[in-house]
């Protein structure tokens, strides 16, 4: 594994004012490069982040099982206190996982430079107005 030292800038700094202005400038490009890979490499794993955020964040399949048997039952009125209370806490942490995933891809949006419903539509997610 490669070591890393910590290097101190106000050296480096004192270095590289002595550099002839043609290897400086070359330096500097070598330097953008580098700046355009780290930002291009961090760009990318915030994506897959965001990405795998997005794909979590929804209620697991038994539960959303067990709210559409609650919805069923308060659309027909047959529903008790206690499933009532189940109710609601699913349709809370629904709207949580709801709310953060939008966050999550509002926020892919920002970092591919594109809308919220271009992220929708190359996720294959389709808004509810239109489901």
């Amino acid at each position: 594994m490669e070591e890393v030292s910590i290097i101190d800038t106000q050296v480096l700094l004192r270095d590289v004012d002595r550099m002839p202005i043609t290897e400086l400038e070359r330096f500097l490009k070598d330097i953008n490069t580098l700046l355009r890979q780290k930002k291009t490499q961090d760009k990318d794993m915030r994506e897959r982040q965001l990405l795998h955020k997005i794909n979590r964040a929804v209620l697991d399949d038994t539960k959303v099982e067990r709210y559409h048997e609650l919805t069923e039952k308060l659309e027909l009125g047959t529903m008790t206190e206690a499933e009532h209370s189940e109710f609601e806490l699913l349709a809370t942490q629904e709207e949580k996982l709801r709310n953060q995933r939008v966050k999550n891809m509002i926020e892919l949006a920002h970092l591919r430079g594109i809308t919220l419903p271009q992220v929708m539509k190359s996720l294959g997610l389709i808004p509810m107005s239109h489901a």
